[in-house]
């Protein structure tokens, strides 16, 4: 009887490794996917693949808790970890031992809704560079998120009829394409941006922006005052001024391309227009 030797498949560093994911498997949002495999190597550094246990993985959950952030935010990117690790061991056989338990954190619901003033924005507004403050303030404009906007092309655009056009690979979180009307502001910043490229919408020097939610970014909030708020928050500060506007829920969630209501249930306590006719001095 032949006895089968099993050849041992080529080592691969975290970073490698997460290359090759993206790679293999070209998810929609490839950018913020991307900060998430980060955010672990930010603690545990560029370790091979296989030496990654449940010692590393209790470093980052402790890292990640110091910082303050929730443990939704947490459970994304140990879901990126467990996925890629499965991948290595199942396909790519780079991993001959027992995988890490990657255990999720209970989750209080998606409610967190963090938003800023009108007073706010235009204070950050001025912190920023310039192409910075473009991105932003079309965020606020427009409700897009993040790999939205900075991917956001100008065949996208109908300049006539005034809207933008989410289909195909550029809708992210939705299985639904759905079109964005522009308001006069956010017709405004892409009229001052064009020329800079021929394609893309938003560039720096020339190239175009792969990644708003930078150190840039994040020094301007914190030089304002502002506490606890990421780029996606944005999103929120869109949804929350069109709902304290008057904005009738399903009308956002065509607008935010949300593929259901319940997603933006959180914004509704945010609504008090239909309470102003009954109120009255005492």
């Amino acid at each position: 009887m032949t006895k089968r030797i099993k050849i041992q498949s080529k080592r691969l560093r975290y970073n490698t490794a997460v290359a090759r994911y993206q790679k293999e498997t070209n998810n929609k949002d490839s950018v913020n996917e991307l900060s998430q495999f980060k955010r672990f190597s930010e603690v545990v550094g560029n370790p091979f693949i296989d030496q990654i246990d449940r010692k590393m993985i209790n470093e980052f959950i402790l890292k990640r808790q110091d910082d303050g952030v929730s443990n939704t935010t947490i459970n994304r990117t140990l879901q990126k970890l467990r996925s890629l690790l499965n991948k290595a061991k199942r396909e790519w056989e780079v991993i001959d031992g027992e995988l890490p338990f990657i255990k999720m954190f209970t989750e209080s619901g998606n409610t967190r809704v963090r938003w800023l003033t009108r007073n706010q924005v235009k204070r950050l507004a001025h912190r920023l560079p310039e192409h910075l403050a473009d991105m932003m303030l079309f965020s606020v404009e427009t409700g897009l998120r993040e790999s939205n906007v900075t991917r956001l092309r100008w065949d996208q655009i109908h300049f006539s009829e005034k809207v933008i056009v989410v289909e195909g690979d550029d809708v992210l979180k939705s299985d639904n394409p759905f079109m964005v009307p522009l308001t006069e502001k956010a017709l405004e910043i892409l009229k001052r941006n064009r020329g800079n490229h021929p394609d893309r919408v938003f560039t720096f020097r020339g190239n175009p922006v792969k990644k708003a939610s930078t150190k840039a970014f994040r020094e301007a909030v914190d030089s304002c005052g502002i506490r606890d708020f990421r780029w996606h928050d944005l999103r929120h500060t869109w949804a929350t001024w069109h709902v304290q506007r008057g904005t009738p829920l399903e009308i956002l969630q065509k607008l935010g391309g949300w593929s259901s209501l319940q997603s933006v249930q959180r914004y509704a306590h945010y609504g008090y227009k239909d309470l102003r006719p009954y109120v009255e001095d005492f």
